[in-house]
């Protein structure tokens, strides 16, 4: 259910937009009735001017404004939209079309691998999967004791999520010569809370190429929660990676959610 609930939050937000009309305001009408509709059409306005955050709070105070504002924002696409039979039978018809899919992504196109190579990396493949799993439904000692990680191992430890501030980790692992960086998954309330915040924010960003180049600007509108956590995990992790790289420069920098 929480990967749905992100779904139906991303399909909000894509429909989500503003659109004011302008008045007209009538040549007989009185002075203090035009005065009443320009301050009113002033505070709309204003009301509509107000971005919404693009990085996490960074006080308690910023976190409650931006959880109420959240919680107005989901009211108003959902029961302020439509009734609440009309929206449980939606979920209900969306959960029973997911349930009896079946597809094969096989055709005649496709070449079936084989080998050892092949083998191998599904091996590791389904290693990282597991490690995922620990650390979204284990302790944390329990996901260093599966992986075979130690305390030295600890780059980044923030098992503890809170609003737009999702738990992750980063760990060196000496089997494969990686930093591995785990992003957990929605598994509380704040987690849920984040996925929520699903109105679109700027997300213009350039991608760095290998040869330290930067590719042209990528114009567009993301997720508002997920921008925020991403940008807060971005802060977080990548001066401590980049120290991590510098000391072993052939590891390689994965990250798994």
């Amino acid at each position: 259910m929480g990967a749905k609930r992100v779904a139906s939050a991303v399909g909000t937000a894509a429909i989500v937009y503003v659109a004011l009309s302008g008045r007209l305001s009538s040549a007989s009408g009185d002075d203090a009735a035009d005065a009443a509709r320009r301050r009113r059409r002033s505070a709309e306005e204003g009301e509509e001017e107000e971005r919404w955050p693009e990085r996490a709070p960074a006080s308690w105070r910023e976190a409650v404004a931006v959880a109420a504002r959240t919680a107005g924002f989901a009211f108003a696409e959902t029961l302020g939209k439509w009734p609440l039979a009309d929206i449980a039978f939606g979920i209900n018809h969306y959960m029973r079309i997911q349930g009896n899919l079946q597809h094969e992504y096989t055709g005649s196109s496709s070449v079936p691998l084989d080998g050892p190579g092949v083998r191998q990396e599904l091996i590791g493949l389904l290693r990282y999967l597991r490690l995922c799993m620990f650390f979204s439904k284990k302790p944390y000692e329990v996901f260093l004791e599966f992986g075979g990680y130690g305390q030295s191992d600890i780059l980044i430890r923030k098992s503890k999520s809170q609003f737009m501030k999702p738990a992750f980790t980063v760990v060196r692992d000496g089997s494969t010569k990686s930093f591995l960086l785990f992003i957990r998954g929605a598994t509380s309330t704040k987690d849920r809370l984040t996925a929520a915040t699903a109105a679109e924010v700027p997300f213009h960003h350039s991608v760095l190429l290998q040869d330290g180049r930067r590719s042209n600007l990528v114009a567009g509108y993301a997720h508002c929660g997920m921008v925020a956590a991403a940008r807060w995990i971005a802060d977080q992790a990548i001066p401590c990676l980049r120290k991590a790289v510098e000391q072993f420069p052939d590891y390689r920098v994965k990250r798994l959610a």
